[in-house]
């Protein structure tokens, strides 16, 4: 007997995080009714869902629903509990996208949207789920599961453009990262419980609590501390380069310090994409990125920049030639973009001069 196609089918169960990102009600209803009923109305949601998605897509979570005002998305290198690289990539994908709020932002005002600016809260839980998949979705994923319900519940406890964790997730992560995440994360970030969500026991009227955290920037954090501290120089600009050879960090920073720059040195990826998160948006003028990293390379991190600001300038260094390859997988990007090792340093600050006029 075949199947309708509008029959779910169940593929397998198995724990894995689960976020919902949800758009908060506009506060301009007189900007929003002129453009609930038009092709303003799509592009509104599209240019927000579509960057969430895209953020998504760069930690390899993989998107269930991307409905009317909010997203569903899943992590499935996370049904390994002990994979701290995946659990790393997904408060890395809540803290990227709290960031991009900024730049979706920006891009609603270059469309010219009648409209206040998109306000979203991000939820993220972990637990067991039944995968499925409709005959008619060719393959496309759904997931049912207490996880889903509560991702959903506790999403309202998120502060307006904030993260928050369930119960389950904050036990991981907490046996995981007792100290600090591979990439310093709780440098940049702290942990508090927000509150609980009260969950009815089944079988009898009791209500159970069940403990929600807010994932929040750490005050006490500024960017000038630690390492990485940029000097007082005569030019004001500053810059990030990130490679995981020091010696090559050594260098580029000499270059360009002895020219008047501020520069920062990276030679962790990660750690680099949590900085740029947590400095001011205008903070940076160029970020200087090595292709070729472990765990996170040069695109993948150009990837997540742009989706907190898009007019950041990036400029490749490789030790390849990867102009032509690069430039297929980023059409904006030109040629001069990427540039190849060992470079001389008059060729090298002519180039950061140029980008930077």
């Amino acid at each position: 007997m075949s199947l309708r196609s509008e029959e779910i089918c169940f593929t397998h169960s198995d724990s894995f995080c689960v976020s919902f990102v949800k758009m908060t009600e506009p506060t301009d209803i007189v900007g929003y009714s002129q453009i609930t009923n038009s092709y303003k109305a799509r592009k509104y949601y599209s240019i927000s869902l579509n960057t969430m998605a895209s953020i998504a897509k760069g930690f390899d979570a993989k998107i269930i629903k991307n409905v009317g005002d909010g997203l569903v998305c899943y992590f499935p290198k996370t049904s390994n509990i002990y994979d701290d690289t995946a659990f790393g990539d997904v408060i890395g994908f809540g803290v990227t996208t709290m960031a991009a709020h900024h730049n979706i932002n920006t891009i609603i005002r270059e469309e010219k949207l009648p409209i206040t600016p998109i306000n979203y809260r991000i939820s993220v839980d972990y637990g067991k789920v039944e995968v499925a998949e409709t005959v008619a979705s060719h393959g496309a994923e759904d997931l049912f599961g207490s996880p889903m319900n509560l991702c959903a519940k506790i999403n309202a406890k998120a502060s307006i453009n904030g993260l928050v964790i369930g119960h389950n997730l904050y036990q991981i992560l907490k046996r995981l990262f007792s100290d600090l995440l591979p990439f310093n994360y709780s440098k940049y970030y702290d942990i508090l419980q927000t509150g609980e969500y009260f969950l009815e026991k089944k079988g009898n009227q009791e209500h159970t609590s069940y403990p929600v955290y807010s994932i929040v920037a750490n005050k006490d954090t500024n960017i000038k501390e630690g390492n990485h501290q940029p000097q007082e120089q005569k030019n004001t600009h500053n810059i990030m380069v990130v490679d995981d050879e020091q010696d090559i960090l050594i260098t580029y920073n000499s270059m360009l310090h002895s020219e008047g720059y501020n520069v920062e040195t990276f030679s962790d990826p990660h750690e680099a994409l949590l900085h740029f998160v947590h400095a001011d948006k205008s903070y940076y003028d160029l970020v200087i990125l090595d292709i070729r990293m472990p765990n996170l390379n040069g695109l993948q991190l150009y990837h997540r920049l742009k989706a907190i600001n898009k007019d950041i300038k990036i400029l490749f260094l490789s030790a390849l030639e990867a102009s032509e390859e690069v430039t297929s997988i980023f059409p904006e990007l030109k040629y001069g973009d990427i540039i190849r090792k060992p470079i001389s340093k008059e060729r090298f600050v002519k180039k950061i001069s140029a980008l930077l006029r």
